[in-house]
């Protein structure tokens, strides 16, 4: 029987298209998801090609000059940290924060239009002039507000956005150094950085420092001889003010005042550093000699000192001034060895001291080191921690701090992050004031916060401290 061979009905072009349809959509999508991911990251993985080209010589010659080369052509937000390790000493060599210190002074400053024009969007009435000068994170300018000449401090554009993405750099960093390096665990190099971003995040916001200005001027309003600047508009991003008067203090040292009239600043400067730590427990943490200006005033030219760029300002915590109290109780009574023991129990009551080596003796150390910087003491001191008398009288506070950090390093105790903030100001502070050409008696300042008013043997006993070391200051030349 034949068979009759029926034709195949050949596929359809519409069934063809619906299954190659589906595939087709899974690669449009797939496309579409890995170029979102491609620019997504792309921004920091540009951003991770070039900091590795920059920092390519500090990492094959690691010089202080190759690592400040490495920070200024880093951006504004390594510029700013270079600045705030050029005083830890604890954990960076001593030669590269040296180095790194002349980034306070070479801070590059260039009027960006973008920024003009978002300062007068968001501050109506605002006119603004030439370019004053500028830091890291923010731009001055000279302007107009409702008629009156003022100050204008506008955030440098795009500063926020840098600052996340060097900072997750920065910790994805820190994070394989201490896997690679183990033995540098103790240094907690992510809890430093979180400190520097803390700090570096309240600057940026200009209304925060709009906040500590009035903070400032309250804690200052019974004092005639010490100002802020009236605020008269901010946002975020632009902070408008009244325009600081007088030379700063770099300008006026270099002016022909007389010894007498620098003494007046002086001690205005001194009583006013003594009061921010020991009376409000707030303080300026960057008065270095262009944040204060001089304004000699009347006919017997009595000093008016302004602060500005309170951006970067320290709240003292409780358990820091009750360690304040405790130590300068110690020091009064010249017992080393307390003075040690208060600074390693506020070292453990931060969780500092889980990788610390012979404690004991670390205490003896320190407390005779802060004895000999609070104090002009005699040989029996001194010569613990100074080879000569020489190296003894010619040492400055900021260089105690030094060495106590060094001290710290030296037994795996990582300084404070509270108390590596206050002596970091307190070493700008007496830096400033050292530009006078007078030293800082750091406890002589602070005795009319410290005395005991009710107990009159604490009054003499700590008056005849301080006379005995005054003599001894006299005796050196010092006074």
């Amino acid at each position: 029987m034949a068979t009759m061979d029926l034709p195949v009905a050949a596929p359809s072009a519409n069934a063809s298209n619906a299954s190659n349809a589906k595939p087709r959509r899974r690669r449009v999508w797939f496309l579409v998801i890995g170029l979102m991911l491609f620019f997504w990251i792309l921004p920091t993985m540009r951003r991770f090609c070039y900091l590795s080209l920059v920092w390519t010589p500090a990492l094959l010659w690691r010089s202080p000059g190759t690592v400040v080369f490495g920070l200024q052509w880093s951006g504004p937000v390594f510029i700013k940290l270079g600045q705030w390790l050029s005083t830890r000493r604890d954990i960076i060599p001593s030669d590269i924060c040296d180095a790194m210190g002349e980034l306070h002074e070479h801070v590059p400053a260039s009027g960006a239009k973008r920024d003009v024009r978002h300062a007068v969007t968001q501050i109506p009435q605002l006119e603004l002039g030439s370019l004053m000068g500028g830091g890291c994170v923010a731009q001055v300018y000279h302007g107009k507000f409702q008629g009156q000449e003022v100050a204008v401090k506008v955030r440098r554009s795009g500063i926020m956005k840098r600052l996340e993405m060097d900072l997750k750099l920065l910790h994805k960093a820190a994070w394989i150094i201490e896997h690679l390096r183990p033995q540098l665990r103790w240094m907690a190099l992510n809890e430093a950085l979180e400190n520097f971003a803390f700090y570096m995040k309240q600057q940026v916001n200009l209304s925060q420092e709009a906040v500590y200005m009035k903070r400032f001027d309250a804690n200052f309003k019974a004092r005639k001889n010490i100002i802020v600047p009236q605020i008269y508009a901010h946002t975020e991003s632009v902070l408008v003010m009244e325009v600081a008067a007088g030379d700063s203090l770099s300008n006026f040292i270099k002016q022909n005042h007389s010894k007498e009239k620098r003494l007046e600043v002086h001690g205005v400067l001194t009583d006013m550093m003594a009061k921010m730590a020991l009376q409000d427990g707030f303080l300026h943490g960057d008065l270095h000699p262009g944040n204060l200006f001089i304004q000699l005033q009347g006919a017997q030219q009595k000093p008016l000192v302004t602060l500005i760029d309170t951006g970067i300002s320290i709240q003292m915590t409780k358990q820091l001034r009750d360690f304040t109290k405790e130590a300068m109780g110690a020091a009064f009574r010249k017992d080393a060895f307390k003075l040690g023991s208060a600074v390693v129990r506020l070292h453990e009551k931060e969780n500092l001291t889980n990788y610390a080596e012979n404690v004991e003796q670390l205490k003896d150390d320190m407390g005779n080191l802060l004895l000999a910087g609070c104090f002009m003491v005699g040989e029996e001191i001194w010569s613990k921690r100074f080879a000569t008398f020489e190296d003894y009288n010619g040492t400055k506070v900021s260089q105690y701090f030094d060495f106590l950090m060094s001290d710290l390093s030296s037994h795996k105790i990582r300084v404070a992050p509270d108390l590596w903030s206050i002596m970091t100001a307190f070493a700008l502070i007496e830096g400033s004031i050292s530009e006078l050409g007078f030293g800082v008696n750091v406890l002589g300042s602070c005795v009319p916060y410290l005395m005991n008013h009710f107990n009159p043997l604490d009054w003499i006993r700590r008056k005849q401290t301080l006379a005995e070391s005054d003599k001894n200051s006299e005796a050196a030349g010092r006074k």
